[in-house]
């Protein structure tokens, strides 16, 4: 075996590994040929331990040459390493003849069937691979998810910093005259209006690293994500490029339009006094916040679904009871052979209400195997979703038998040659009602056993995929995995005095266990995390825009000063005021809503799409988010209105 650094440092201090023995299970002996550095976080196999499993398969060699049935139901992946520029269609070509000289005796033999290989390169498996039960994967949506919101973000960031320098524009028609008739050309104007957008972006780059370094090393984001993310700008020229890249675009497109924009009012007027927003002007940022508010609704509606999405998962009828189940991993076979001794002394406390064992975890392990079943054409081989229990474990999780029965209590009988089926298996070999009877037999072997006995189907893997065709089946041996139904009650209490109990059992290793509706409920924790974030990164819409409605409303409330106090005089009150105000915002936060819900409803679909069993989405789902946003944004504009509507008429026109 080859182990890592780390791995030789636990077990064999500062002296040397190599050529030592670690004793495995089952008096397995090992020896070290190899130490290795330890290997990254983000690399494709992660292993701490690497061991030959060569010597195990002695038994596929005969005098004959290797058995086919070594290959035949492949349980690992295979990885080629090929010249570079290889064709892999060369690898194509040739594999029919590697399939007639070590396949086809014992295919044929078994009516079994030929599927070409599938190669995939090694980069682009962590996002695009097709295969089953591959290493972890990286899942490309929400890459794009949170890169959009990043996106939406800096936007919402340059529309504020365009809609209050366009609207203060016109307090700065003094400065520009000034400088034009100091001879100051329209593009001297321009590179110089830009060049203030590009010193804030700058001021804004040193903030931001700042704060990312904060985020990053002093709070638990890392563990929230579950990265370890570093802030290393000498070692990573991506990021170094990438940041004053980003910084360059975003002062660039905050600080074009206003450079452009400015510089272009009339001198004349501008002398006079007498210059007001263009209109072209007053529709760009009425254009711009309208677009600001879609975004915020946006993030708010999706958040919102996701959250009634994971409510649901964590809440949906499974159709087994994954509650109050304490698992133990069984380490070795001597433990495994005193397994009935083991559930008889625990089911006499009474906090223990029934005990099985299993190979295989409810959405967490489990095979595909290749069965031969009986259908209308004789026996065909069909894959199917396998777990191999005891007798007493389709009771101990709840799992309902609709007609047939369970494995008898110490019948021998039962044992590996009788199958139970879920209504998926039935349906799909076209079993209907008769299903009770049906043959059924190993793949290569020659003894045929029958079905038992159909299950009411159950969701044993992650909501994300739809129920696949499963078989139970009762092992010769005990399981790996002890399972307790625990009652609920004094939880506490019962697990220590489980762990009394266990040194007697199993004085060799410690006491280990876990929960297994908390095992199954982390299938869904890249979705949680994925939701936290866009709950996290919806706030920062929400400020962002309101930081930049505050900015423009009370603009506005100073530029109608004069107005306001006209309209008093002639006997407005405060509240009509404030509607005066806050009407036009009303119209742009609807047109707002009534582009904002098609495109969330586009993007929850697509997003719901990756589960097999998802949530009804509501109509308030959408509705009130819009009702939120229009809330805070008057609250946000009557706010900054209330001093202007509530100062003196005649400080406001003194100066006519």
């Amino acid at each position: 075996m080859v182990i890592t650094e780390s791995v030789a440092k636990k077990f064999f201090g500062k002296g040397p590994a190599l050529g030592k023995i670690l004793i495995f299970p089952a008096n397995r002996r090992c020896e070290v040929t190899g130490v290795i550095e330890d290997l990254p976080d983000n690399t494709h196999l992660k292993y701490d331990i690497l061991v030959s499993s060569v010597s195990q398969r002695g038994w596929a060699q005969t005098d004959e040459g290797i058995l086919s049935e070594a290959f035949w139901n492949p349980d690992i992946y295979t990885y080629f390493l090929f010249p570079q520029g290889y064709d892999v269609t060369g690898f194509y070509e040739k594999f029919p003849t590697i399939y007639e000289k070590y396949y086809r005796s014992f295919g044929d033999r078994v009516g079994g069937q030929y599927v070409p290989p599938t190669l995939e390169p090694l980069a682009e498996i962590h996002f695009n691979s097709t295969a089953d039960h591959d290493e972890p994967q990286g899942n490309m949506d929400y890459i794009y998810a949170f890169v959009s919101i990043g996106i939406f973000i800096l936007l919402l960031a340059c529309i504020n910093y365009v809609n209050l320098a366009t609207a203060r524009s016109v307090n700065r028609t003094g400065e520009i005259v000034i400088r034009k008739v100091l001879g100051n050309s329209k593009g001297k104007l321009f590179f110089s209006i830009l060049g203030e957008a590009y010193l804030l972006a700058l001021m804004a780059l040193v903030f931001a690293i700042v704060l990312s370094y904060c985020v990053i090393h002093l709070t638990l984001f890392n563990e929230l994500i579950g990265k370890k993310l570093e802030l290393n700008f000498w070692d990573n020229t991506l990021l170094t490029s990438g940041t004053l890249g980003i910084t360059i675009v975003i002062g660039f497109f905050s600080g074009v339009y206003p450079a452009w924009y400015i510089p272009s009012m009339p001198i004349v007027p501008a002398l006079k006094g007498s210059v007001k927003s263009q209109k072209s002007g007053v529709w760009l940022r009425k254009s711009l916040i309208i677009f600001q508010f879609i975004v915020s609704m946006l993030v708010i509606i999706c958040a919102m679904i996701m959250d009634n999405q994971i409510d649901y998962l964590r809440n949906k009828e499974l159709g087994f009871n994954k509650d109050n189940v304490l698992l133990i991993q069984l380490q070795d076979t001597t433990v495994r052979n005193k397994v009935p001794a083991i559930k008889e002394k625990l089911l006499q406390y009474h906090g223990i209400k029934e005990a099985a064992t299993a190979f295989e975890l409810l959405g967490l392990d489990g095979g595909t195997q290749v069965l031969m079943a009986e259908s209308e054409d004789g026996m065909i081989q069909k894959a199917f979703s396998t777990i191999y229990v005891d007798e007493d474990y389709i009771h101990t999780m709840g799992i309902e038998i609709i007609r047939g029965r369970d494995f008898r209590k110490g019948s021998q009988a039962d044992v590996h040659y009788s199958f139970i089926v879920n209504e998926t298996a039935a349906k799909i070999m076209g079993w209907k009602d008769d299903v009770i009877g049906k043959k059924m037999k190993y793949f290569h072997g020659e003894k045929v056993g029958q079905v038992i006995g159909i299950v009411k189907d159950y969701n044993f893997t992650s909501l994300h995929n739809p129920i696949e065709p499963q078989v139970i089946i009762r092992s010769q041996h005990h399981g790996s995995v002890l399972h307790l139904r625990l009652s609920g009650e004094n939880l506490l209490e019962t697990i220590a005095h489980i762990k009394d109990q266990w040194s007697q059992f199993d004085p060799n290793h410690p006491f280990e266990y876990f929960f297994l509706d908390e095992e199954f409920n982390a299938q869904y924790q890249a979705d949680e995390t994925q939701h936290q974030l866009v709950g996290i990164l919806s706030t920062l819409c929400i400020i962002i825009s309101l930081l930049g409605l505050i900015g423009l409303s009370a603009f506005t409330a100073g530029q109608k000063i004069k107005e306001i106090g006209i309209r008093k005089v002639l006997g407005a009150s405060v509240p009509s005021i404030l509607m005066l105000f806050s009407k036009d915002y009303v119209k742009l936060i609807v047109i707002a809503f009534a582009l904002a819900v098609p495109v969330a409803n586009y993007l929850i679909q697509e997003w719901l799409a990756g589960f097999a069993y998802h949530t009804t989405i509501q109509w308030w789902l959408f509705a009130l988010p819009g009702l939120l946003v229009l809330a805070i944004s008057l609250v946000v504009v009557a706010f900054q209105s209330l001093s202007a509507a509530r100062a003196n008429p005649v400080d406001a026109l003194r100066s006519e």
